[in-house]
C-alpha cells in the first residue's frame, strides 16, 4: 500500500507536467495529504490564505491528478494548519467515517487589514501586524519607479493628430487637475500608440505641479506577480500600503488582470480604496472594458465611472508629421520624397516608426552616406506591414508558444501526443493561419502531416475560442506578443 509521502510524490509528478515551477512553489509543493479515504482527500497548507485560493482554484486540476494516481475519484478540500496543530490520527479518522472539516473562511479582501489610515491619530499600532516589518510610510518612498522616471516624453512632444487628440486632450485635464476632471481614466488601443508616452507626460506635469505628490506606475502583470510574492512572504500589507496610499495611480496593460479571481479581488478593493479617498486612477489597455470577457463585471462598471478614451493608429498626415519630428530629434536628415515613402509604407504604430529611423540614422552614419530612396527601401524591409519573411513570422510563433505551455519546439514539431503539447500544436497552427498567408498544405509541412489534420487544429482552436473567453484571451495575448516582436 502506498503512503501519503509516495502519494503526495506522484500528486506533484502530476501537477509539475501542467504547472510552471513558480506555480508549484507558490501552491503545490509545501502541501501535506492530512487524510485520505475512497471518496475524500484532505489536504494541509501552512496559512489560511493559501488554502482558501487552493480552495476556490485548483481544486478541479488536483481531484484529475488524484483520479489519475489512485484510479477513483475523491473530492479534494485544503485545510490549514496556521492556527493551531493538526491532530492526523483524529482527522483521519473522521474522514473515514465522512466527517469533512470546513476549509478556512473564505478572504475578503480588507477584512484581513483595515483600510489605510488617512492620519496619524487613525493609524493601527503596530503590533496589529506582527507577522512582518512595517511597510515604509508614504512620504519615505520613492513617488515613482526609476524605469518611470524619463523626463523625454511630455505633452509638449507628444504629436497630436485626428487619431488620438480626444486621448491627449483628456490626460492633459487629469494632468492640470488630479481626481476632479476624469476619475477614472480609461485609454486602451493597440500597442505603439503612445498609451504609455502619455502615463509620462500625466506623470511629469503632476510631479512639476506638485512635486510632493505621490504616483505609483506598474503594469498588470507586474502587479499580479507582486501579489503572488506578498502572499507568499507574507508581506501584504506592504504591499496594500504601496498601492493605496498614493495620489496618483498609473497602471499600464490592465488587460493581464483578466481572469485572475484574486488579482482581481486584491485590485478592486485598490480601485475602491483610492477612488473613495478622490485619488487619481488611470489605467490602459489593448481593448475597451467590455471585450474582456474575462474581467469581472464590477470591475468593468467601474472603469466606466470615468472618461474613456481610444488611441488609434495614426493617419498619413500623422505619420508623416512623426517621421519629421524624429528625424529631427535624432538628427539625421531625410528628404521629403523619403519621408513621404516611409509615411506610405510604415502604418503598424510609433514604434515601428522610431525603429525605422534609428535604422537609417545609423546605416547613414555608419557608411558616411546621406539618406537616399534606395537606402531607405532596402533597410526598412523587416519594418513594412506584410513583408516580413513567413520563416520569422514561424520562428516567432513557435517560441512563444513553446514558451507559453512550457515544452520544447521540437516536440510541436515532432509526434508527440502528450496532451500540453498536442494542445500547443493546434495553437501553433491556429496562429500560423491567422498571421501568414500560409495555404494549409504548406503549415503541414512544417508539422509533418497532411492539410486535413491542420485544418481539424485549426477548426479546434477556432471552437474554444468560441466557446471559452480564457482561451480566446490567451490565443489574443500571444498574437499580440508576436506582433510586437517585429
Amino acid at each position: 500500500m502506498q503512503s501519503f509521502q509516495d502519494i503526495k510524490d506522484l500528486l506533484l509528478k502530476s501537477l509539475s507536467n501542467t504547472c510552471s515551477q513558480t506555480l508549484m512553489d507558490l501552491w503545490f509543493n509545501h502541501l501535506k495529504i492530512g487524510a485520505l479515504s475512497d471518496t475524500n482527500v484532505v489536504l494541509v497548507s501552512d496559512s489560511d490564505i493559501k488554502a482558501e485560493i487552493i480552495n476556490k482554484r485548483y481544486t478541479p486540476t488536483l481531484e484529475q491528478c488524484f483520479e489519475d494516481i489512485l484510479g477513483f475519484r475523491v473530492q479534494v478540500v485544503v485545510i490549514s494548519e496556521e492556527s493551531k496543530p493538526l491532530d492526523y490520527e483524529r482527522l483521519q479518522n473522521d474522514v473515514m467515517q465522512g466527517i469533512i472539516p470546513p476549509p478556512p473562511v473564505p478572504f475578503e479582501g480588507t477584512a484581513e487589514i483595515p483600510a489605510a489610515p488617512k492620519t496619524e491619530k487613525e493609524k493601527a499600532p503596530a503590533a496589529a501586524v506582527p507577522e512582518e516589518a512595517p511597510a515604509p510610510k508614504a512620504q519615505e518612498r520613492d513617488t515613482v519607479p526609476p524605469p518611470f522616471r524619463n523626463d523625454e516624453y511630455t505633452f509638449d512632444n507628444f504629436i497630436v493628430g485626428s487619431s488620438n487628440k480626444f486621448a491627449h486632450a483628456a490626460c492633459v485635464a487629469v494632468a492640470n487637475n488630479p481626481a476632479h476632471a476624469y476619475n477614472p481614466l480609461f485609454i486602451y488601443g493597440p500597442s505603439g500608440l503612445g498609451k504609455t508616452h502619455l502615463l509620462y507626460a500625466i506623470t511629469n506635469s503632476i510631479r512639476e505641479q506638485n512635486p510632493k505628490a505621490t504616483i505609483v506606475y506598474v503594469k498588470g502583470e507586474t502587479f499580479t506577480n507582486e501579489l503572488v510574492e506578498a502572499i507568499s512572504n507574507g508581506s501584504t500589507v506592504a504591499f496594500r500600503e504601496k498601492y493605496r496610499q498614493v495620489d496618483v495611480f498609473l497602471l499600464d496593460d490592465v488587460q493581464f488582470i483578466a481572469g485572475k479571481d484574486y488579482t482581481q479581488e486584491e485590485f478592486f478593493n485598490t480601485f475602491n480604496e483610492l477612488y473613495e479617498a478622490k485619488k487619481q486612477i488611470i489605467l490602459t489597455s489593448d481593448r475597451p472594458p467590455k471585450e474582456m470577457k474575462t474581467l469581472e463585471d464590477r470591475l468593468k462598471t467601474r472603469f466606466e465611472w470615468g472618461l474613456i478614451v481610444d488611441i488609434q493608429p495614426p493617419d498619413l498626415e500623422l505619420r508623416l508629421a512623426i517621421l519629421r519630428k524624429k528625424s529631427e530629434s535624432m538628427e539625421v536628415e531625410i528628404p521629403m520624397d523619403v519621408l513621404n515613402y516611409l509615411a506610405e509604407k510604415l502604418k503598424s504604430n510609433i514604434r515601428q516608426i522610431e525603429g525605422a529611423i534609428k535604422r537609417l540614422s545609423a546605416y547613414s552614419s555608419l557608411t558616411k552616406q546621406p539618406v537616399t530612396m534606395e537606402m531607405a527601401k532596402e533597410n526598412i524591409q523587416d519594418f513594412v506591414t506584410g513583408s516580413e519573411p513567413v520563416r520569422v513570422t514561424q520562428d516567432k510563433i513557435l517560441a512563444a508558444v513553446a514558451k507559453k505551455y512550457g515544452v520544447e519546439q521540437a516536440d510541436i514539431l515532432g509526434r508527440h501526443k502528450k496532451q500540453e503539447i498536442a494542445q500547443a500544436r493546434h495553437v501553433c497552427i491556429y496562429i500560423l493561419r491567422t498571421l501568414t498567408d500560409m495555404s494549409l498544405p504548406s503549415i503541414g509541412k512544417i508539422f509533418g502531416r497532411d492539410h486535413t489534420t491542420v485544418l481539424h487544429s485549426y477548426e479546434t482552436i477556432a471552437q474554444k475560442r468560441r466557446e471559452d473567453a480564457s482561451v480566446e484571451n490567451m490565443i489574443d495575448d500571444l498574437i499580440k506578443e508576436i506582433r510586437e516582436q517585429s
